[in-house]
């Protein structure tokens, strides 16, 4: 079981994938620095074969970039492979950083000569991505009856999950990690809302120069003979004033004491997936998936379940609990330390400040503005901390309202 992301924006992203080797025969186009090059494995393929594309934009342009999309055509008679995803967003890329997406395009299935004629419909999904379903009256029929019969056993857990996703997208002063829209720009910290509002602001008022630009490639391939067109597109914002200075100035306002910053780069102890779920799972948080949302680039991955088995590293992780008596909390590993937010706790609150539950007096903050971590003192009009011994499902659970907010 996989939850939905909290915030809709962060829905509007996708996966970002780094894949070498895919350059043999690539078109590529340069504006103002920024460079969009589409590559194919070969040139020449047979007519049931598989074909590999990868995609790659890169920033030399000397400005940051935002709002950034980045897509791939789909030939005629394929369709894209279950890895494979045509749109592939991230809200920032500095000047000198890339961002690439691998492709595979897969043949459509021929159609025996008896086989009935089957209607097309067209499904959007909430991504934003474009999916060609052929359903015969029968099979949409059947597949009614699935959904029922599976909607019919769903237990108690899935429902606590739809109650927790509620909680929390109405709780939007409680979520720790935000993010914020200024025009046509973001930036994620992990802060109280309440303070990131007048970070909203500065931004704006900083944004003077702004413009939308897109770019687009193609490269010819051949198919048993016959000619098509890969084609890549990259939409994205060019913006004027230095997002991470202004991430920078939010720290200094909003912080008693900034102990340490240092980039992901630099911190060797950043838990991989298998680390952080072992690490969870220690202390009692194994009941909801443990997600990411980052890789170790600062690139952005729309909300992904970490995998046992994997050794890939990430600079946050995020999961949920619910309490005995109800309350919803996400708890988040940032680096190598733990922060819970107790968000049914801050909805319910009159307080003008979110109370996070903390080990240290120290709050350990995560910003895809050069991808860095932040570790400060808080000032209590940004961040209200509640120190505890040690977070755990258990101390969470024994937590009373009046312990976390009336402290």
């Amino acid at each position: 079981m996989k939850l939905k992301n909290i915030s809709s924006f962060f829905a509007a992203l996708a996966v970002c994938f780094g894949v070498s080797g895919v350059k043999a025969y690539a078109a590529e186009k340069t504006k103002d620095g920024i460079k969009l090059v589409i590559s194919a494995d070969k040139s020449a393929y047979e007519e049931d074969e598989k074909i590999t594309a990868k995609i790659t934009l890169e920033n030399n342009s000397g400005n940051d970039i935002t709002d950034v999309t980045l897509e791939g055509g789909v030939p005629d008679s394929y369709h894209l492979s279950e890895e494979s995803k045509a749109i592939t967003r991230t809200t920032y890329v500095m000047s000198g950083n890339s961002l690439s997406s691998e492709l595979v395009f897969v043949p459509d299935k021929k159609e025996s000569p008896t086989t009935e004629p089957k209607e097309a419909t067209t499904v959007v999904t909430e991504k934003n991505e474009v999916q060609e379903l052929v359903l015969t009256e029968n099979a949409a029929v059947n597949n009614a009856e699935t959904v029922e019969s599976k909607d019919s056993k769903k237990d108690s857990g899935v429902k606590t999950a739809l109650i927790i996703t509620g909680i929390l997208l109405l709780a939007g002063a409680a979520v720790v990690l935000f993010k914020f829209k200024g025009k046509n720009k973001g930036i994620m910290i992990l802060v109280c809302i309440t303070a990131a509002s007048s970070l909203n602001t500065d931004i704006k008022a900083k944004a003077i120069e702004t413009e939308n630009y897109n770019i687009l490639v193609s490269e010819s391939i051949t198919v048993a003979g016959q000619k098509y067109e890969l084609t890549a597109v990259v939409r994205y914002t060019m913006d004027k004033p230095d997002m991470q200075a202004a991430a920078d100035e939010y720290y200094e306002e909003n912080s008693e004491e900034i102990v340490s910053v240092e980039t992901v780069e630099e911190n060797d102890g950043v838990f991989s997936e298998k680390e952080a779920l072992k690490f969870m799972s220690e202390r009692g948080f194994s009941k909801y998936p443990l997600t990411y949302d980052y890789d170790i680039d600062g690139n952005y991955t729309d909300e992904t379940e970490a995998l046992p088995e994997s050794d890939a590293k990430h600079p946050m992780y995020m999961t949920y609990f619910v309490a005995e008596d109800g309350a919803v909390w996400s708890v988040f590993i940032v680096g190598r330390t733990i922060t819970a937010n107790p968000a049914s706790y801050n909805l319910e609150s009159d307080l003008d400040v979110q109370v996070l539950v903390s080990e240290t007096d120290t709050l350990t903050s995560y910003t895809e503005m050069g991808n860095k971590f932040y570790e400060t003192i808080p000032k209590d009009s940004a961040v209200k901390l509640k120190i505890v011994d040690k977070i755990t499902s258990q101390k969470l659970n024994d937590l009373t309202y009046e312990e976390v907010i009336n402290q």
